[in-house]
């Protein structure tokens, strides 16, 4: 059985030097999931990265939460086109080989 770890949001925000609000606004946008327990909001460990990468693009480039929710979208929208691109690319391969 796997055990998911989870961070507190409070330590995640402070080493991110950001709101907590941020996050809940993420939160509204369907873009991460927050855990409650004991009056406390947690984040799965495993889903830090993605929100690291929110984190980025929401500084980087000064967006509003909803601007990261259509930057990321369209992010992995293209990494979706770039992987089946390089599946028909092999089916060609094999094909002309």
């Amino acid at each position: 059985m796997e055990t998911t770890n989870y961070i507190s949001i409070t330590t995640f925000c402070q080493y991110h030097g950001i709101e907590t609000n941020l996050l809940f606004s993420f939160q509204e946008l369907g873009m991460v999931e927050i855990m409650e327990e004991e009056s406390e909001y947690y984040l799965e460990e495993e889903k830090l990265s993605q929100l690291e990468r929110m984190i980025r693009i929401y500084k980087d480039l000064g967006l509003s939460p909803e601007g990261v929710d259509v930057v990321v979208g369209l992010l992995d929208r293209i990494q979706d086109l770039q992987e089946e691109n390089r599946r028909l690319k092999g089916k060609l391969g094999k094909l002309g080989g």
